[in-house]
């Protein structure tokens, strides 16, 4: 995983200089998800450049996407010349040319007036798909590929419907916020599945959803106070919006993490076997691993929020941390394991 992150994070700032660190963080995060799929799907632990494609497109697409300074016809014409790249490719595609990484001259672009002065930002997002095409042609078995991609896409924008709006008085209903952090979290995941493996069962896609939308959950929790302040609606936000204390949604996100899906085998599980007495499973110990470090997140996530919890409640989620609440809500879990990861201090 060290050695992964590290070729993540050179690899990044060879193609863009400019990129800052906070951005890398954001794209590596889900990389090491994808490191740990692929230690469930007994692959080699590579970084592939659909890999890197993929997780770069988060901090370049979210300036886009969520910013509130972006007009609504930049983002329209947005998700038109995306989708559209996404689903069938540029006009000049070719399978045979492989991309060497450089950055494309923004000049080549052929884009709405509305994204002119984003041209910078999105040659560089269509570059991340060119990337991907390295691995992954067009035209063949692995169209799914492109159409999770897509998927995804059309998922992200339907986000704008969560941005609560002060000029028009707009505020979108907990089903309406449900259902777009339900969509866009399972088909991020999905979206990753098919990047690895290029065609995926349904067992498995199912497996990917269910575990996307936690991940979309547990994203949501720790950046409660940041999405107030914006707006933005979320299963936590909304509940707060109406009223309410965020008890009864982070109880229901832990018992989720615990959910037998998280359990689950797979028919291949066979492959990695790694307790001949038991049975388990390589892949079993990842899965189950990765949803118990969830619930450490979720728990460092809620030691920060204490105003929006009753009393009662914090306290029983004090007596299931591992350090005191103290403690954890200044440990910055993730960070200090990018910090470990990236340093290979181990």
């Amino acid at each position: 995983m060290g050695r992964i992150t590290s070729e993540f994070l050179s690899k990044g700032q060879r193609y863009d200089p400019t990129i800052s660190f906070e951005e890398l963080f954001k794209a590596g995060r889900t990389v090491w998800f994808m490191i740990a799929f692929q230690m469930q799907l007994n692959l080699p632990l590579i970084l592939t450049d659909s890999i890197f494609g993929y997780n770069m497109l988060y901090p370049y697409t979210d300036d886009l996407v969520d910013c509130n300074s972006i007009s609504r016809e930049a983002k329209k014409d947005f998700a038109k010349v995306f989708h559209e790249r996404l689903l069938n490719g540029e006009s000049t595609y070719d399978p045979t040319v492989h991309f060497d990484g450089k950055q494309s001259n923004v000049e080549d672009l052929n884009l709405p007036s509305s994204l002119q002065p984003h041209a910078n930002r999105v040659v560089k997002i269509f570059d991340m798909v060119k990337f991907i095409e390295n691995d992954w042609k067009r035209g063949s078995e692995y169209d799914g590929v492109y159409m999770s991609l897509a998927t995804i896409h059309e998922s992200q924008m339907k986000s704008t419907l969560q941005h609560a709006t002060t000029d028009d008085g707009y505020a979108p209903t907990m089903t309406q916020v449900e259902q777009v952090s339900a969509e866009k979290g399972g088909a991020s995941l999905i979206a990753a599945g098919f990047l690895i493996e290029g065609r995926l069962t349904r067992a498995k896609m199912a497996y990917l959803e269910y575990l996307g939308f936690g991940l979309q959950l547990l994203d949501d929790l720790q950046d409660v106070k940041e999405d107030m302040k914006n707006n933005h609606r979320t299963i936590f936000t909304q509940t707060l919006a109406e009223g309410q204390m965020l008890d009864a949604p982070t109880a229901r996100l832990i018992q989720y993490c615990y959910c037998a899906p998280a359990f689950e085998t797979f028919s291949d599980d066979q492959r990695t076997v790694s307790d001949q007495k038991t049975g388990v499973t390589l892949a079993q110990y990842v899965r189950v691993s990765m949803m118990m470090f969830s619930v450490v997140l979720v728990l460092e996530a809620a030691s920060r929020l204490q105003e929006f919890y009753s009393k009662t409640f914090y306290l029983e989620l004090a007596s299931l941390s591992p350090l005191t609440f103290n403690d954890l809500k200044t440990v910055r879990v993730e960070d200090k394991l990018w910090a470990i990861v990236r340093n290979q201090w181990f």
